[in-house]
């Protein structure tokens, strides 16, 4: 095997040159292959299996990179609320003006927030890190530069 794209159409990409508004070296998926080149950006093409999975793995850095500022950020700007949050919740667990069904609502409610928090994230880590040029092929039917959707694939519940 020589390790080219068989089904798969090349996976065209852009490379940052000169647009401020994102470092260069930033890669970015073009949207449909014949997608014009945007200023300050390099055209490229990945035709082989290796530089796809060269190209996923620059593409899940940048990502990884971007969920770690933004989880700092996060936690500088809503950290301290959520602590406020929790620690008055806390005390309205040892007041005795909270009934008994309030102080097991508290319990139950700070549990549940700690176990969704991370289940969210990881649902949204698995589908955002896979690259889909990589991991699916083009629909029969569908030329590689074609965007659309056959309406007769979709079930349409009433």
């Amino acid at each position: 095997m020589n390790g080219k794209l068989s089904s798969l159409s090349t996976v065209i990409f852009f490379v940052n040159g000169k647009d401020p508004n994102y470092p260069v070296g930033y890669h970015m998926l073009a949207p449909y292959s014949q997608f014009e080149t945007p200023w300050g950006w390099d055209r490229r093409e990945a035709t082989d299996l290796r530089e796809v999975d060269m190209l996923q793995a620059v593409l899940l850095r940048q990502e990884k990179e971007k969920w770690e500022k933004e989880l700092l950020h996060d936690e500088v700007v809503f950290g301290r609320l959520r602590d406020k949050v929790r620690d008055n919740l806390q005390q309205a667990l040892t007041s005795g003006a909270s009934s008994e069904f309030e102080k097991d609502f508290i319990r139950e409610y700070l549990k549940l927030r700690i176990e969704k928090r991370e289940k969210h994230r990881a649902n949204f880590e698995h589908r955002s890190l896979y690259l889909h040029a990589r991991e699916f092929d083009t629909p029969k039917g569908r030329e590689m530069n074609e965007e659309s959707v056959s309406l007769d694939r979709l079930e349409v519940k009433p």
